[in-house]
């Protein structure tokens, strides 16, 4: 059975074979990670002001936003709580540092950030120049953090590693890319069942961001993170 100071030590540094100078990075890892999952809240704050609608897992948490009256960013914290506890008992391998600071942050961010701009960027659903600027800029600044978070390699969030998950239970007979489908769809799904604005946005969210995060992945955040000795 596992100790829990052998588990917190797994959860900190990950693999038993990682590198001495990860741990000795471990703070400044920390804080890009934070800046990472901060770039991807406000993301969705300049995608929910478009009008073109969100990513599926943000259109299904506004949805429930709109049938429970509490803050988008209190169903994300919810729903990200709920999905932890696969990741405990069927995921350990997902779970580090990162994953913490995705729970904490990811929903209370995104209230913030929505207060912020929505006094100064929102528009008229017949704006129409505006509001591809706010669709363009959401989904470059998700990108971004998105690919930072991936560079990093310091632990998934819960929606991410679902898909993980049920690749392992299901022994690689419901693969990754398949299993994200499965539960991007079903968010699609509950999202206009929920009356939630599932619109052009959502569906290049969910089938064209991969090109433009491979060009962060390769052209920004590796290079950073190599400048500042992440990887």
């Amino acid at each position: 059975m596992t100790s829990p100071f052998a588990l917190c030590q797994k959860l900190i540094t990950g693999p038993a074979d990682i590198h001495p100078e990860y741990l000795r990075t471990l703070r400044k890892r920390s804080l890009f990670f934070a800046a990472a999952i901060s770039c991807m809240a406000c993301s969705t704050s300049l995608l929910r002001l478009s009008l073109f609608g969100n990513d599926p897992y943000s259109c299904m948490n506004l949805g429930y936003s709109l049938l429970t009256g509490l803050s988008f960013g209190s169903c994300v914290s919810i729903f990200n709580i709920l999905l932890f506890i696969p990741m405990l008992t069927c995921g350990r391998r997902y779970l580090r540092i990162g994953t913490f600071i995705y729970l904490v942050l990811l929903g209370p961010v995104s209230d913030l950030s929505y207060s912020l701009f929505a006094p100064y960027l929102a528009v008229p659903a017949d704006d129409l120049i505006p509001r591809i600027l706010l669709l363009l800029g959401g989904m470059a600044v998700s990108c971004f953090g998105v690919s930072l978070y991936m560079c990093l390699d310091f632990g998934m969030g819960p929606y991410d590693a679902a898909s993980c998950i049920i690749n392992d239970m299901t022994h690689g007979r419901l693969p990754f890319r398949y299993a994200r489908i499965l539960l991007d769809s079903t968010s699609v799904i509950i999202s206009f069942l929920l009356g939630s604005l599932v619109g052009i946005g959502t569906v290049i969210m969910a089938l064209g961001m991969g090109p433009l995060i491979n060009f962060f992945n390769q052209h920004v955040n590796t290079p950073l993170l190599r400048r500042n000795g992440l990887q």
